[in-house]
């Protein structure tokens, strides 16, 4: 398994060569549809693939293509809960008893650390049950601030519990998350100055904790809607024609001053990560199955 990826194929060589690909990014940048069009190109590329969430409103389900050999796994942290304890304490008699009281439920779900160590073990989970027949398992993570807290769980919660059950559960968490060979983190962003001040914060945070990231997925690019010749005609035509020629250059021109706009955030995100930086056109389609499709498009190309 290589180390580095090709730049001209990088999301084919993550698919090809990650068993757990997990996906984050400010809210809003889009990154449910990249984490459905890795899972989607993982199943042409490797036969079929997991995509998880952990959501009330699941929705990857409704963005995949009928047909699609893709499971998609919405993990409930209620009913993940006691799968969790009864791999840790392996004392089903004990644990139905406790499970079943409210105030003992209250906590577990209220306790510091207590979901995102269900959530993590859950994922581990997922991996492990589909590493004989090669499914990556893709994970569409909660936005950024929260996913980098998540993923540091299992180093915070073993500075307080050093021996026993927990420790050896967030050993086994860390050796999931930090194994560069298996897991990898993908940061989606827009071209626009939060989502970029945020991915780089991000990217500096998941260096800090070992984790695996070598590539951010810059979503919704504009393109250009002339030539760079033909940006001194626009000027000329916008000054010299007050018709509906005129407004429509001035249209043009003021697209084409969004589009440097997102050029400059870019190339100062491009200029922050030591990365891979991939930028994904901009879709105005509203179906989320077109634009997937549109995204594996551009990937394959």
């Amino acid at each position: 398994m290589a180390d580095a990826l090709d730049k001209d194929r990088s999301l084919e060589l993550l698919v090809d060569q990650r068993d757990l690909i997990l996906v984050t990014g400010k809210g809003g940048v889009g990154k449910s549809t990249v984490a459905a069009a890795l899972a989607e190109l993982a199943a042409r590329r490797r036969g079929g693939a997991v995509v998880v969430e952990s959501t009330v409103c699941p929705r990857l389900a409704t963005m995949l293509e009928p047909g699609s050999n893709i499971q998609v796994v919405n993990i409930e942290l209620e009913k993940a809960l006691p799968a969790l304890i009864g791999r840790i304490a392996r004392l089903p008699a004990i644990i139905n008893a406790l499970l079943t009281n409210r105030v003992v439920r209250l906590f577990l779900r209220t306790a510091p650390a207590v979901g995102e160590l269900v959530l993590l073990d859950e994922i581990r989970e997922i991996v492990d049950a589909n590493r004989a027949r090669s499914w990556p398992v893709i994970v569409d993570l909660p936005a950024s601030g929260h996913a980098v807290a998540l993923l540091g769980t299992p180093r915070a919660a073993r500075r307080l519990v050093r021996v026993g059950p927990v420790e050896r559960l967030c050993d086994r968490l860390e050796q999931m998350l930090f194994d560069q060979q298996r897991c990898e983190l993908v940061v989606v962003a827009l071209p626009e100055e939060l989502p970029v001040n945020e991915t780089i914060e991000l990217w500096r945070r998941a260096a800090e904790l070992g984790l695996h990231c070598q590539i951010v997925v810059v979503n919704q690019v504009p393109r250009p809607p002339v030539e760079e010749p033909e940006r001194a005609w626009l000027d000329q035509v916008q000054e010299g024609d007050a018709s509906a020629l005129g407004r429509v250059a001035g249209a043009a021109r003021s697209e084409l001053l969004g589009v440097d706009q997102a050029r400059a955030q870019i190339d100062r995100l491009r200029s922050a990560v030591a990365g891979t930086v991939i930028e994904l056109p901009r879709s105005i389609d509203v179906d989320p199955r077109r634009r997937i499709g549109t995204l594996l498009d551009t990937i394959a190309s």
